[in-house]
């Protein structure tokens, strides 16, 4: 049995004590090591004892078992900091961890060695942390669930979560199982049949139909219409709000039947959410679209039942000021017969656990999103747990009722596993859209985007070597042509000038303030790090130097001991629930009739909310913003810069697919081609128990 490899200048205590003499001595062993991985660890080892037992097979000295375990500790804090709800065992089992940096010299002396998986495994079976609803292991702040290491309060989330979700997927919305011969269930089917019929007349009846012929939208309706819990998760240009919109629609329409098609039917109570205001935003503007898109298409008395004003996860929970507690919880329901959540690749678990609580049972929840996206900031990876890929294959049941309504029996071959004969599949509930409308394949931002997530270095990297400037005057060129892909080259001063004259100097010419909330839409500077040269610091930084050499803010235009002007961009950093303002919220100082310098934002009903500076919580300004901070946001043009290093932990392909379909038309890129590289080959995979048994 491998022995831990490391030196211990102090005495080695008891666990009320510290393994380590203080944070900089363990920081002198453990290279990378933080402060608050370091005293989490020792906080939680305060609380646990080993309890031996005469079966224990585990022969390590008490000393062994404490350095073991401590070092769990600290990576456990890693691991969750990271985003995991989870440490499983078998990531550090056997492995030599807290050596980045080191070279061949000290690599013996320096770092820590874990034990094996057997040896990890017995050693967290003498804590009783295996049985984790057992009266003992309760008071422990600990949980091993399946060789994962939680923290208590993040198992039971998932579980929570894991059951809901599960009891919901099996509950079929009172109109189930197209495989039961009721009269009801036969009538639940042909209506559903009906109306998909009218809302896609030009669905094709086909037996064999190819795949690339399949109207994905038309099938993730009629897979979501008869479920009490479903999933839509499709790209940009997919056509998810307009699919939810049908499904809304149908939703409706079926409601309509069940009281023999009269106009007083008992209306569901429909309520559209999404993770920030920006996002809410979003989805009040396409739903609205959508729902005029299809005027003359479908009864106008259904589409003016068709909520369109979207509000933040906060402002649908209830948020009671200065507590982490929202006003609607288990024992204060919503009132809520649909709940469609957008942008779900945002929700970390813990607020999707809470949302869950605040639904009645008879709530139909649907889930909305991009699952190729980043996942929350926060702890979890909700959306791609429920949502895997590839497509785990509908069940036989599914199966035949999609075709019943659909007539598309070929969807066994595209999406159905061969052996999978049973009554039910975790993925029933999972309609993925496959057709993305705005980025056809051809165009460069299309290309780049499936590249850069199915992990296609080469590829993805010579598409954009064929589009790299030379100088300044060929990118003005290129911002000329729709769906352009540039490559930047030289300097960051070099290509940021034209950029920021092209589209920032404009702010300053505004007559109104909605005309400036136009520009800000047409274009943003993007990172993945917020300190460093290409860092959101420093490019927000450069663009105002340029600004004031262009003359747009100069000195004088500055508010007294202040750093605020007119026209300036900014993005709130912190939650503000009595004035409204939440984090990622972007907004525009600007002087209102008076002449006084106030800060406006758009809200989700599409009018403006003018507010003092000196009551707004923390914000920045915002010409450059993080790839994470852009999420539920979108821009005509997008300027993507990558740091220098291609070791940053940030990188990722799906930070950079976020990234890339933040843009509609414009995407131009700075990166060399290690950094590429290594972001396009380092896959997010986020450790949970969440996937759907």
């Amino acid at each position: 049995m491998s022995e831990p490899v490391i030196n211990i200048e102090s005495k080695v205590t008891h666990q009320s004590e510290s393994i380590y003499a203080s944070f900089q001595h363990a920081n002198r062993q453990l290279d990378g090591l933080v402060a608050v991985d370091y005293f989490f660890a020792k906080e939680i080892n305060q609380c646990l004892i080993f309890k031996p037992d005469s079966t224990s097979l585990l022969e390590l000295n008490q000393e062994i078992k404490q350095l073991q375990w401590f070092h769990l500790l600290i990576a456990l804090s890693a691991s969750l900091r990271d985003g995991h709800s989870c440490l499983p065992l078998a990531q550090v089992a056997g492995k030599r961890l807290f050596t980045a940096g080191m070279n061949e010299s000290n690599s013996e002396t320096k770092g820590f060695l874990f034990s094996d998986l057997n040896t990890l495994t017995a050693l967290v079976a003498e804590l009783r942390l295996t049985d984790p609803n057992n009266e003992n292991a309760f008071e422990q702040p600990i949980v091993c669930s399946h060789e994962r290491l939680y923290l208590r309060r993040y198992y039971q989330f998932e579980q929570e979560l894991k059951q809901v979700v599960r009891q919901r997927r099996i509950i079929k919305s009172a109109l189930d199982a197209p495989s039961n011969n009721s009269i009801e269930a036969l009538d639940d089917v042909g209506n559903i049949k009906s109306i998909i019929g009218s809302l896609f007349p030009d669905l094709a009846q086909l037996n064999d139909v190819q795949p690339s012929e399949i109207d994905w939208q038309a099938v993730a309706v009629a897979n979501a219409i008869n479920k009490n819990f479903a999933i839509i998760a499709g790209g940009p240009g997919t056509g998810k709000t307009y699919t939810v919109t049908k499904l809304l629609a149908a939703l409706l329409m079926l409601a309509r039947t069940k009281s023999n098609n009269s106009d007083s039917f008992t209306i569901p109570n429909i309520s559209l959410v999404a993770p920030t205001g920006k996002a809410a935003q979003r989805l009040s503007e396409s739903i609205t679209s959508a729902v005029k898109a299809f005027r003359g298409s479908i009864d106008d008395k259904i589409l003016d039942l068709i909520p369109e004003q979207a509000k933040t996860l906060h402002r649908l929970l209830g948020v009671i000021p200065d507590q982490v507690n929202f006003r609607h919880h288990q024992e204060n329901q919503l009132n809520i017969d649909i709940l469609l959540i957008d942008e779900v690749s945002m929700v970390d678990l813990p607020m999707m656990t809470r949302i869950f609580r605040a639904l009645p049972t008879k709530t139909k929840v649907i889930l909305l999103g991009d699952a190729d996206q980043l996942p929350s900031v926060a702890v979890g990876s909700v959306l791609a747990d429920f949502a895997p890929r590839p497509h785990l294959g509908y069940s036989a049941v599914n199966h035949h009722y999609l075709a019943q309504v659909t007539g598309y029996n070929s969807l066994t071959k595209v999406e159905t596993a061969e052996a999978n004969n049973s009554q039910y599949s975790a993925a029933d509930c999972v309609t993925f859209l496959l057709k993305s409308r705005r980025f056809d394949g051809e165009g460069g931002i299309g290309r780049i985007a499936n590249f850069v997530i199915n992990g296609q270095y080469q590829e993805s990297w010579q598409l954009l070597k064929q589009s790299e400037t030379q100088d300044n005057a060929s990118l003005s060129q290129g911002l000329s042509k729709d769906k352009q892909l540039t490559l930047l080259s030289g300097s960051i001063e070099t290509w940021l000038a034209p950029l920021v004259e092209q589209y920032y100097l404009g702010l300053f010419q505004c007559s109104k303030v909605e005309e400036a909330f136009e520009l800000l839409a047409k274009f943003r500077i993007l990172s993945s790090t917020r300190k460093g040269p290409q860092g959101v610091e420093s490019l927000n930084a450069l663009v105002i130097d340029i600004l004031r050499n262009k003359g747009a803010i100069p000195f004088n235009r500055f508010e007294s001991n202040t750093h605020l002007y007119a026209a300036q961009p900014i993005m709130i950093n912190e939650n503000d629930y009595r004035l409204g303002v939440y984090n990622g919220d972007i907004g525009v100082l600007w002087r209102n009739a008076q002449g006084h310098l106030m800060a406006v934002f758009e809200n989700a009903k599409g009018g403006l909310d003018w507010i003092l500076p000196s009551r707004l919580p923390k914000f920045e300004t915002v010409y450059a913003m993080t790839i994470h901070k852009t999420q539920g946001s979108e821009f005509d043009h997008v300027a993507m810069v990558l740091p220098e290093q291609k070791d940053n932990r940030l990188l990722s392909r799906e930070l950079l697919y976020t990234g890339i379909t933040r843009a509609k038309k414009h995407l131009s890129i700075a990166s060399s081609q290690s950094v590429w590289q290594s972001g396009v080959s380092q896959q997010v995979n986020r450790h949970s128990g969440l996937a759907i048994d």
